[in-house]
């Protein structure tokens, strides 16, 4: 997603066993292009095995909702790395690492802002904002979802879980909150 690409959605969806998955944002020199845009959610979605990129963002404000991330510690990289003028705003995922440390989480690519609100790593709070603020990215990404759009994450690890190892990917049921 680049080139001034805006509100768009990524729902339900599988990513598997892949390198670098997702950019959002065409290269750290064409903020003339994506400033100002980028607005882009991922919410529901499964993403196993991936090494890195799962999203990696310049310029955008990205939510980053209810998705599950399984994969092995040996190999991965990180699951969402914070670009040039980035404001993430993660909540309530899982992270499934066996052997590995939240550490996996979050990577600063010369990234600025970073938020967690609730996730799970390894079946535990996450505590991503403090893996994040010990890359020197700050909790203050100056925008909320909750207004810009009306959503209702699920709130516990199990019901994130459930709902999308049963329904994200094609040729399944939908069931939207």
């Amino acid at each position: 997603m680049e080139d001034g690409s805006d509100f768009i959605t990524v729902s339900d969806s599988r990513f598997d066993d892949h390198d670098k998955a997702i950019l959002v944002g065409s290269g750290d020199g064409r903020g003339d292009r994506d400033r100002g845009h980028l607005k882009v959610t991922f919410a529901r979605n499964l993403f196993t095995d991936i090494v890195q990129r799962a999203p990696r963002v310049r310029f955008g404000q990205v939510h980053v909702v209810n998705n599950v991330y399984r994969g092995r510690a040996a190999g991965t990289l990180y699951a969402l790395g914070a670009g040039v003028e980035s404001a993430i705003f993660s909540e309530r995922s899982v992270f499934a690492y066996p052997q590995g440390s939240p550490a996996l989480t979050v990577a600063d690519y010369g990234g600025d802002h970073f938020r967690d609100t609730g996730s799970w790593f390894n079946g535990r709070p996450a505590r991503l904002n403090e893996v994040a603020s010990g890359l020197g990215l700050t909790d203050e990404v100056g925008w909320d979802p909750a207004d810009v759009y009306d959503y209702r994450p699920f709130t516990s690890r199990s019901a994130v879980e459930h709902h999308v190892l049963r329904h994200a990917g094609a040729g399944r049921t939908h069931d939207h909150r």
